[in-house]
């Protein structure tokens, strides 16, 4: 499942639908020791920055995914 709070779903829908998808392709797995899609992603604001928490689709470990603001 997927969640957004309000700030993180404005931030995210900016983001071009093709960026949006490389963005969540492409984020390193410590345990797969690989580039992965994040699944079951929670999305919050730091600052200016959206950060993505959620689990590798192949291994289901945590990973998380920076974009700057």
């Amino acid at each position: 499942m997927i969640k957004f709070d309000k700030k993180a779903m404005q931030k995210f829908n900016e983001i071009p639908d093709d960026m949006k998808s490389m963005l969540l392709s492409n984020v390193y797995c410590s345990n797969c020791k690989d580039m992965v899609k994040i699944v079951n992603f929670e999305a919050t604001m730091d600052r200016d920055n959206l950060v993505l928490k959620g689990k590798c689709e192949n291994c289901s470990g945590k990973v998380a995914r920076l974009i700057e603001g």
